[in-house]
């Protein structure tokens, strides 16, 4: 039966891929061979431990950063409206929508949803939680996926269109409504919204909410770190850019669900070098050594398996400092100083940015994508980003893509040398519109 099974996989991935339209061969992309992925490349030599921002300016950002986390615990957090939350429905109803079958999916089923919502109850419920496990916040109260066009490249597997973000344990949320069924609820986080498992989450008191606004924290500087208690079992897992409540002696304090229902807090065990004060000091040395973590991390659209897509990288990079960053890339779009390239020339926009730009602290954004300029490398400008791929078209006009699919260093003309790239949009020269600068985050 396994042998049957496994001969049975071999002959589905081929067919996988040509239905998604991807092309590409065992090659790597031309960028990704000759680009040193190693962000300590692209340090200007004796700047590694050089502050990128005075220390002032950097204890008011993450001053900044700790009241936006602690915003949903507010009695007058709303950051969202009723329109915000549920204006998902429209586009459930009026879409070609498919399930994870890559069938339609029926109309009684979205409606099954909707009702779950309760949207005429709108808000059943006000108050503030902590989330007890990483969890992904959801568009309606479904684990099931909703993929779109699932015959154009781009679309189909992985993008989901219910999956909004994802979210660490121990994350201050706001519940507003509870589904129909009660197996569900809406909550606000300081950067989203969306559908957690009623599981996933449990109501805070003053004393919890106190203790988070007078501790010292720390910030969790790797991946799959495990929070256990004295006994070693695991109360929950985090990753990098998570923040936590420091405890004793090398501790950290961890949400669980008491008897009451309630959440406490309960210390718990950590690796000692899988965390640090926070924020860390904003080098570019630090800066190269938590990238170089993220670097080849598979792509994972809104963090539905765990991992990252391109705006949750540098989220997450950008936690570790203090720096808070909107969840999605045109969010981040807005973070900080704009500078304009929709009206410079493409061949001239490596060098405008390579003048205008400050590597380590300053974002490139295109529709549907963002990434962080590090640096020059043989007189072309570098980016750390998580990239899925690069869009391709056949001699029959067929569009496809070469796909990446993780966590890279690359140029703004990463996939030039492929006979099958559209030109000329295929290009992240082409598309790129702006650069953030943000040495001027927080001040707009």
């Amino acid at each position: 039966m396994r042998r049957w099974m496994w001969k049975l996989g071999v002959l589905m991935v081929p067919m996988f891929v040509l239905a998604c339209g991807v092309s590409g061969s065992p090659d790597e992309l031309r960028d990704l061979r000759t680009l040193p992925q190693d962000l300590n490349a692209y340090i200007v030599p004796g700047t590694a431990e050089r502050a990128l921002l005075p220390g002032d300016r950097q204890k008011q950002l993450s001053d900044n950063y700790r009241r936006s986390f602690l915003a949903p615990w507010q009695s007058t957090s709303r950051a969202w409206s009723a329109h915000d939350m549920f204006a998902i429905r429209r586009w459930l109803l009026d879409n070609p929508l498919f399930g994870s079958n890559y069938q339609p999916i029926p109309m009684q089923l979205r409606q099954q949803w909707l009702a779950l919502c309760a949207q005429e109850q709108f808000p059943n419920a006000d108050y503030p939680a902590i989330t007890l496990r990483a969890s992904n916040l959801r568009g309606l109260p479904t684990r099931q996926p909703a993929f779109y066009k699932v015959d154009r490249p781009g679309e189909g597997f992985p993008f989901d269109y219910l999956q909004s973000s994802s979210v660490p344990a121990s994350t201050p949320v706001r519940v507003r409504q509870r589904s129909a069924d009660g197996g569900w609820v809406l909550v606000e986080t300081a950067a989203m919204f969306g559908w957690l498992p009623s599981t996933d989450v449990a109501a805070v008191d003053k004393e919890i909410i106190e203790r988070f606004a007078a501790s010292s924290w720390c910030v969790v500087v790797a991946d799959d770190v495990m929070l256990a208690d004295e006994n070693g079992q695991v109360l929950a897992t985090v990753g990098l850019g998570s923040l936590l409540v420091q405890g004793t002696a090398g501790k950290v304090w961890v949400a669980v669900r008491g008897a009451d229902g309630i959440a406490h807090l309960q210390q718990s065990t950590i690796a000692p070098d899988a965390i640090r004060p926070f924020p860390l000091p904003l080098t570019p040395g630090h800066m190269a050594a938590l990238g170089n973590r993220l670097l080849g991390n598979p792509y994972d659209w809104g963090g539905q398996f765990g991992g990252r897509d391109c705006s949750a990288t540098l989220r997450d990079l950008f936690a570790c400092f203090g720096l808070y960053l909107p969840r999605n890339s045109a969010g981040q779009a807005r973070a900080g100083k704009w500078l304009n390239l929709r009206h410079v020339p493409a061949e001239k926009r490596e060098s405008f940015i390579m003048s205008q730009a400050e590597p380590w602290l300053s974002l490139a954004y295109m529709p549907g994508h963002i990434m962080l300029y590090v640096g020059m490398f043989r007189g072309q400008p570098v980016f750390l980003h998580t990239f899925w791929g690069v869009k391709t078209k056949d001699r029959h006009g067929t569009e496809g893509r070469y796909l990446v699919g993780r966590t890279v260093i690359s140029g703004l003309r990463v996939g030039e040398e492929l006979d099958d790239l559209m030109r000329p949009n295929g290009l992240l020269l082409e598309r790129l519109e702006g650069m953030v600068l943000l040495r001027a985050s927080g001040e707009r």
